[in-house]
This record gives C-alpha cells, structure tokens and sequence, in this order.
C-alpha cells in the first residue's frame, strides 16, 4: 500500500511512538485518514483545568498540526477524532459524523419533519459504536503495556521469603482464610 510511505506512516506495530492512521476510508470518491486520540479535560500542560470542550479541540489542532499539511499535500482529507476522557467528542469529529449522517438516506416511513430527529440518532449510535470500540482498543493497549513491563522486569521478590514471589497478576492473597469460613 502506498500510504504508509508517502505520509512517512508506518504499518501498526509495537511501537507506542509509531506514527499511524487508526481509518482510512473513501466517501463520495474523496480519500480520507482519519486518526484517533484521547485527551483528558481536567489538565492541561500548564496543571491548570480546561473547560468542557477545550481539551478535544486542543488535541484535534495538535493532531491537525502534526498529519494535516501532510495529508493534504498527498491528496486526503485528514479528519482527527478527539473525545475526551469523560465522553465529549471534537468539533471536527462531530462535524464527521453530521456529515456521514445527511449521507444516509431516510426512510419514507419517516416524515420529513422528523428529518434532523433521524439524522442526529445516526450521529448519536456511530459516536456510541466508536466510544465502545476506543475503549476496547484503550484497554487492550493497557493490558498489552502491562504485560510487557511485567516481562522485561521478571520475577520479583515482595519480600524477603520465598514464598511470597509474585508470579501471576497484581493480586495474591497472603493469608489463610479464617477457619470456619
């Protein structure tokens, strides 16, 4: 495939600092990338606390910053979809859904007065179907991480008697259940 090097975007790999496009699509004959990322609203860099709204919009320019010019001096249109940590999502990424929402067709079943009620419960399930797999991939890239630093550490003592090596997971009991119980 030719993007990956025309972008300088490497394949997804093991390497958390890879630069990669989570989609690539085409809609009415216009190749897009669109590329995810997760902010947190209640810091920003300076430890000061960021309104609703602010720290999605900070991490899609970033975003935009750092793939757009790119992506568009290659011929795609580059859509980042920021959400932050507690469910809102950017401005970018809802004007994606909107847009991919006024492209499906309604119902005749449905009155056209009811139109904008129809689009926005499209918008509503997609931003809830990429919520769901963002935190799927969230958690999967978590547990990987973590099982990779318990690999390169190897065993480890957790005190100074053998029989209390840690050997699976952050949980093991130490202590005999109470008799009777």
């Amino acid at each position: 495939m030719f993007l990956p090097m025309c972008l300088g975007i490497t394949p997804p790999d093991d390497n958390p600092n890879s630069q990669r496009m989570d989609i690539y699509c085409v809609i009415d004959g216009h190749d897009y990338l669109l590329d995810a990322t997760i902010a947190h609203r209640t810091v920003n860099r300076r430890g000061a606390q960021l309104s609703g709204g602010k720290a999605a919009q900070l991490a899609e320019k970033d975003k935009i910053d750092k793939y757009g010019p790119t992506a568009q001096a290659a011929g795609f249109r580059f859509v980042p979809l920021a959400a932050e940590t507690f469910g809102r999502w950017g401005e970018k990424t809802m004007d994606f859904f909107k847009m991919l929402a006024k492209r499906k067709p309604r119902p005749t079943s449905i009155p056209t007065e009811e139109d904008t009620a129809f689009r926005d419960s499209f918008v509503n399930h997609w931003s809830q179907l990429l919520s769901v797999e963002l935190m799927k991939h969230n958690a999967f890239q978590v547990a990987s991480r973590a099982q990779r630093a318990a690999a390169a550490r190897g065993p480890r003592r957790a005190s100074a008697f053998p029989k209390d090596f840690v050997s699976r997971g952050p949980y093991r009991p130490h202590t005999s259940p109470a008799p009777g119980l």
